[in-house]
């Protein structure tokens, strides 16, 4: 269970937020805990870190790093919840600051059973959370081509996504379709030779599969919707993505809560002012060249940093 794990982004992390001593933040996506360590190293005596996952295997190891911290509090849910895991530890009081590091964790990544890496063979799992009864073979095999064609363009940005998901169905059919590898064989094979450079043609596709099992974006949608009435004024929202799905939900999200209105003050417009509202705070949007040699996840790391008004 102790897996080596590097938090992506860990400086510009910890420098996003903003933290105040005393103050109660929130990781949503622990993982391993890199990122939730280093908040509870800045959070003093008197502060809160309540963390989040779905991952059972997070939450074993986060009960079993943290159980004698008791500033930390660990859920098991889906982050979507926060409202009511935020009201569960911290009452109706606010919440200085949230922090998402969307994705697959490394730990997700490198364990074969879990389905997720298109280059180690496993099951076609893909669950974040294991008790959830619907893996990606499953799926596969329940869905017809038009709408795995349709997951896999909308989620993956897939241009072959109908004929991958044509011969994903025909290997359903012949019973070839069993593990990872033959997933990501089928894929490969989709793709023109010439177009096959240092990408592999299974990045998209797997990424897509994984996204739409999990509700990923609905997710992320929702929570950031919730964030704004339950941080601080002065509190922060850093997330952290890694495709750019994500980033634009993300990216449209800020621009769309920090660009105020100019609306003539004679009109009988009602419900027009929030009692919120954002400013962007600029952070170099990728990671730094020492930081990507250090940790190749952090390559597709973006980050995006806002706080409240």
């Amino acid at each position: 269970m102790n897996l080596p794990h590097s938090p992506v982004l860990l400086n510009r992390v910890i420098e996003g937020l903003n933290i105040i001593p005393g103050g109660t933040y929130v990781d949503c996506t622990f993982g391993r805990g890199g990122h939730s360590e280093n908040i509870l190293g800045k959070i003093g005596i008197k502060g809160k870190l309540i963390a989040i996952d779905r991952d059972s295997e997070a939450e074993a190891f986060a009960l079993g790093k943290f159980q004698n911290d008791s500033r930390f509090f660990f859920e098991k849910n889906n982050f979507s919840n926060l409202q009511s895991i935020v009201q569960k530890y911290n009452g109706s009081t606010k919440i200085n600051g949230i922090l998402l590091d969307l994705g697959v964790s490394s730990p997700q990544l490198d364990n074969p059973s879990r389905g997720f890496s298109f280059n180690k063979e496993g099951p076609i799992d893909m669950r974040m959370d294991i008790q959830n009864k619907m893996t990606a073979l499953l799926w596969l095999k329940s869905a017809d081509v038009k709408e795995i064609s349709k997951v896999l363009k909308k989620y993956g940005e897939e241009k072959y996504a109908y004929k991958i998901a044509l011969k994903i169905k025909n290997s359903i059919d012949k019973n070839e379709l069993k593990t990872t590898l033959d997933l990501s064989k089928i894929i490969y094979n989709c793709y023109p030779k010439n177009e096959i450079r240092k990408k592999n043609p299974a990045t998209k596709s797997f990424q897509a599969i994984r996204i739409f099992i999990n509700k990923e974006l609905q997710e992320l949608e929702k929570i950031l919707d919730d964030c704004l009435d339950l941080i601080e004024k002065g509190g922060r929202i850093v997330v952290i993505s890694f495709h750019s799905l994500e980033d634009r939900i993300v990216k449209n999200f800020i621009n769309k809560h920090s660009q105020r209105k100019n609306i003539l003050s004679n009109l009988p417009l009602v419900n027009i002012n929030r009692d919120f509202n954002l400013k962007k705070i600029k952070v170099p949007l990728k990671a730094s060249d020492d930081e990507i040699k250090n940790n190749i996840r952090a390559r597709s790391a973006r980050i995006r940093v806002a706080e409240i008004l």
